[in-house]
């Protein structure tokens, strides 16, 4: 049971990279090149680094490659994201919306997967510091988004 729970924390953390990927493509509007790479494209890297630093973590804390397997992953993944609209063929200002909405998410999840974690007594510092560090950053890209949205 927890390491269902925990993949599918991981499971989120690629649907959101996958989204974010998608935004960074598909973005428009007036502040497409700002939305397009210093947005977009920050987090998609952002989430991008933090899923292979989590299944790294993952895998060596519980010595096992399931927490990396691309198939168990993708599939998890897949189910995740579907319940988020995709920016395909959206408005610009939908796109913000649906990602504020997606970011804050992220949020919660990794401060799930920090509590769950610590419940069970087995969050070690790295992962705490971990986890906390790419909430801080998170939050910075929730900032951003929300600045978006207002416009």
């Amino acid at each position: 049971m927890l390491k269902e729970k925990i993949l599918l924390n991981v499971a989120f953390f690629k649907s959101t990279e996958l989204w974010m990927h998608a935004a960074h493509h598909l973005t428009k509007g007036a502040s497409f090149i700002a939305a397009h790479e210093l947005l977009f494209g920050r987090i998609y890297q952002t989430i991008s680094e933090d899923f292979d630093k989590l299944v790294e973590k993952l895998v060596y804390q519980f010595n096992d490659e399931d927490f990396g397997c691309p198939v168990l992953i993708s599939s998890i993944a897949s189910s995740v994201i579907s319940e988020y609209e995709s920016p395909a063929n959206q408005e610009e200002s939908t796109i913000y919306m649906i990602a504020l909405t997606l970011i804050v998410d992220q949020m919660k999840v990794a401060e799930s997967l920090r509590n769950m974690m610590k419940e069970e007594n087995i969050l070690t510092l790295g992962m705490d510091d971990f986890l906390s560090s790419a909430i801080n950053q998170y939050e910075s890209y929730a900032y951003m988004i929300n600045q978006q949205v207002k416009r």
